[in-house]
């Protein structure tokens, strides 16, 4: 049950940087990014319920928080940027300097 967590834990990883890296709308972007730290999460459950360890719990609350700290950042600039540019493209943030 330990391995498949694991490999669970990295495949969830390995998509969240996939879609971090190769798409172009702000939207994927932060849905990458939200896998990843998901993925990092899951490793974290499995090996501090594995080992009987409580300490990976304040890593699991930090990386929480910064989550949401993120979503609510990225939306906020994806809203910004939807009706200044009227368009999700990440290439035109740029634009958004003048403001």
């Amino acid at each position: 049950m330990f391995s498949i967590l694991i490999y669970t834990a990295l495949l969830v990883s390995s998509l969240g940087i996939f879609m971090l890296l190769s798409k172009k709308h702000i939207l994927s972007i932060l849905i990458g990014i939200e896998l990843f730290l998901n993925g990092i999460n899951l490793f974290f459950i499995t090996v501090s319920k594995s080992y009987s360890n409580d300490a990976a719990d304040i890593f699991i609350l930090f990386i929480l928080v910064i989550t949401a700290c993120e979503v609510a950042i990225g939306l906020a600039i994806f809203l910004v940027n939807q009706r200044i540019n009227k368009t999700i493209d990440i290439n035109d943030l740029n634009k958004l300097k003048d403001f």
